[in-house]
This record gives C-alpha cells, structure tokens and sequence, in this order.
C-alpha cells in the first residue's frame, strides 16, 4: 500500500514504516455458452483455444460453460466433459446477474432457427418459446453480456447476426474484438 506507507511514515517522522494489503482476491464470474458444429466447424480449432484458456485461468471466481447448436432453445450442453443436457432454466437460477455472460457463435442459421417457436421441436417442453425470446431472457438476466462472433465482419450484415447483434453487443472474436469486448464486460454500460 504505497499511499499508507507514505502516510504512516509521514506520521513516523520519517522513519520508515511499510504498510501492506492483503493480496486481491478474484470476484469475476463469468458463464461462457459456445455454438458447436455446422457453420461453426472452421472455428472450432478457435474457440476450443478460447475455451482453454478460459478454463485454466486463475483470475475467476466462478467459470461455468456450456454448449448450444445455432441457437438456444431452452438446453444447452455442459463443456466441462460430461456433455450433461441443462435446463437454461436451471442455469439462470444457479447463475446470478451478477455473472458476465459470454456467447461465442457465428449467429448465422435459417431465420426460422431464430423466430419460430417450431424451431425447437426437439427440446421437447420448450418448443413454444422462439431462440430469439431465449437470447432476450439471458440478455435480460445478465446486468453484462457480449457475444463474440468469429465470422468476418463483412458478413455481420447477414439477417439472423443482425437480429442477434440487436440483443447483444457483438464484437469479432480476434485480439481486438476480445479486449473490446472485456472493456464493455467490465466498464461498458450495463443493461
């Protein structure tokens, strides 16, 4: 604490006196929810590193990440091996607002994907809910949010990205668009 060491050797006449803090612990909590196969497939090698090293760092105090396919429909999948299938519900209520949600996809699938409660036809009880409500509940619930997207950004113009980026502020998943996107997570406006 140099500010205290000034001051309490001030205070000593001079003589020095070191004052110390504790170390600062982490308080960051973040949920990461990846798109996996189809369009995804050229970036897997990309964001598998991104998961890694997300994984392995040390700077968190709660790392949760699942898996969806194109768009969420109610489920996703646990990353961390078991692949276990998890209510977005249960999700929500294990994860505070106060968790900076992370969604990594390329946002591009068939319209429909995204605005037709028949989308979701496979997940059983939550066919009647849209993707696109499914993105709006997890924007809503997250005080801070980003979705980093790894197609170019001349393509970002494509129907459903726009939708999406209409939800989330969207930043490109390179060296650039992952430090903008920690400035908005940690001083950006929150919702």
């Amino acid at each position: 604490d140099i500010e205290g060491t000034i001051d309490a050797t001030a205070r000593n006449a001079g003589e020095l006196e070191v004052v110390t803090r504790p170390p600062r612990r982490p308080n960051t909590r973040v949920l990461l929810l990846m798109d996996v196969g189809g369009s995804m497939d050229p970036y897997a090698h990309l964001v598998s590193r991104l998961f890694s090293a997300a994984s392995k760092a040390t700077h968190f105090k709660e790392f949760k990440s699942y898996t969806f396919h194109n768009c969420i429909y109610g489920w996703l999948h646990d990353a961390s091996g078991s692949g276990q299938r998890v209510s977005v519900d249960d999700v929500l209520s294990e994860c505070g607002p106060h968790f900076k949600l992370i969604v990594v996809g390329d946002a591009m699938m068939a319209p429909d994907e995204l605005l037709s409660p028949g989308a979701a036809f496979l997940f059983d009880r939550q066919q009647h809910v849209a993707g696109f409500e499914w993105l709006l509940r997890l924007r809503h619930h997250f005080l801070r949010s980003v979705w980093l997207n790894p197609e170019p950004n001349n393509y970002w113009g494509h129907e459903t990205i726009a939708q999406i980026a209409r939800v989330f502020d969207m930043f490109p998943l390179t060296l650039d668009g992952l430090e903008g996107a920690v400035k908005h997570l940690i001083r950006g406006a929150a919702r």
